[in-house]
């Protein structure tokens, strides 16, 4: 059977007691089985850079400059337009991660962001450092990023640097 959280066992361990850890009705933490898988995870990352992509470019377009000559014509957003987009894009990722434990593309692929300790969402400081720590492997044109995925489908729970460092892991939700 499977809460929103992930899976449980059907019957508790008799060495637990109801309403501990583990247990239905807690935020169980999730097993084995409930890993969302390396593919999944890729194509929610690639959905979601698609999705911060046309939203950041549509909020930045009033800090927009033009420019033409030789033949060519420029588009500049200048510094306030880019901490513009960074709000955006932070605002896209933290917020709905810390309240729910997924983003648009997550929502959409049926993955889910919880602690490792509880199964629940991961709250503020989790998913601000998660998504911190993901947008420090974007430097070098996404090779970090690249090696984190590699690591990631190889490690046996799925998990990359930036769940490691902050306590959480990534859940099937369906």
């Amino acid at each position: 059977m499977s809460d929103h959280y992930g899976s449980y066992p059907q019957s508790p361990d008799p060495g637990q007691q109801p309403g501990q850890p583990g247990q239905p009705g807690y935020g169980a933490p999730v097993g084995a089985d409930d890993v969302a898988g390396t593919g999944v995870r890729i194509a929610g990352f690639v959905l979601d850079v698609v999705v911060v992509a046309i939203v950041g470019t549509l909020v930045t377009l009033p800090f927009a400059s033009t420019s033409s000559g030789g033949g060519e014509i420029g588009f500049e957003i200048g510094p306030t337009g880019m901490v513009v987009s960074l709000v955006v894009a932070a605002l896209y990722y933290i917020v709905p991660t810390a309240l729910y434990g997924q983003a648009l593309a997550k929502k959409l692929l049926g993955t889910r962001v919880v602690r490792m300790d509880d199964g629940q969402v991961p709250g503020w400081g989790k998913a601000a450092g998660r998504q911190v720590i993901l947008a420090l492997l974007n430097i070098g044109c996404y090779i970090p990023q690249i090696v984190n995925a590699v690591l990631l489908a190889q490690e046996p729970l799925h998990r990359g640097w930036h769940d490691k460092a902050v306590g959480t892991r990534v859940v099937t939700t369906r």
